[in-house]
């Protein structure tokens, strides 16, 4: 078990195995990882994490994502645990987690889901 924070909250989840042998496992080409929401099964429960999905086999997909800390946590889960997210959604995550000191930087005129300041 692994424990990370995300808004405050310090969570344990299970990090899995892959079940399969690394020849049927599958890369996405690095940098160009999907984006999604992630069912992330715990000690008790489940919590859902905005990730990256990185690899994949016939029943499990391994997902990224960073911690309040940006630390970054690995784990491998069902592929039933695991939703695409739109660019817009995924923005309005990112922008929510940004300290709003950096926001202006980070964001400069342009808000999360693609809305322009007028």
């Amino acid at each position: 078990m692994t424990a990370f924070s995300l808004d405050g909250t310090t969570y344990e989840y299970l990090r899995g195995d892959s079940a399969h042998s690394p020849e049927t496992t599958h890369s996405w080409e690095y940098g160009h990882y999907p984006k999604v929401i992630a069912a992330l099964p715990l000690v008790t429960g489940t919590a859902d994490v905005y990730a990256e999905e990185q690899r994949w086999n016939s029943t499990q997909i391994i997902v990224g994502w960073d911690d309040d800390d940006l630390r970054p946590h690995r784990a491998w889960i069902p592929s039933a645990n695991v939703r695409p997210v739109i660019d817009s959604e995924w923005d309005i995550e990112q922008y929510r987690r940004c300290p709003e000191k950096f926001r202006a930087m980070q964001w400069g005129l342009r808000l999360p889901g693609f809305l322009l300041v007028a």
